[in-house]
């Protein structure tokens, strides 16, 4: 199956463009998923203490049910990252191959010209 071309127009972004606009999209991602564990850690460190000591003196049934929404915060950025990779993989494969008689990706292409 071959892509779908686009009219070619003054404002609309190339190829290239796009494919580093899903790459940053992806890092940025990256890094709020990074920053949402990171305060996740936190909020367990404070809630086990300093000397694993629990300083608040939570109740059994309080300790189970801070666990369970650990686990599912957990499960979620799990799930996030799969997404993630998969819209990696899937712009990873609208990448051109290189070969040895064009070994850099450029855009001089896009509209059938040479280099």
């Amino acid at each position: 199956m071959s892509m779908h071309k686009t009219p070619h127009q003054p404002n609309r972004p190339n190829k290239k463009e796009v494919t580093i606009d899903l790459l940053e999209s992806i890092a940025l991602e990256e890094m709020a998923l990074a920053n949402l564990l990171n305060a996740e850690a936190e909020k367990i460190h404070a809630f086990v203490g300093e000397c694993l000591d629990f300083p608040s003196k939570p109740h059994p049934h309080e300790i189970i049910s801070f666990k369970k929404g650990a686990r599912k915060f957990v499960d979620s950025i799990i799930m996030k990252e799969w997404l993630l990779l998969k819209k990696l993989e899937e712009v990873c494969e609208c990448l051109p191959l290189q070969d040895s008689q064009h070994p850099h990706y450029c855009t001089c292409h896009d509209d059938g010209n040479d280099c």
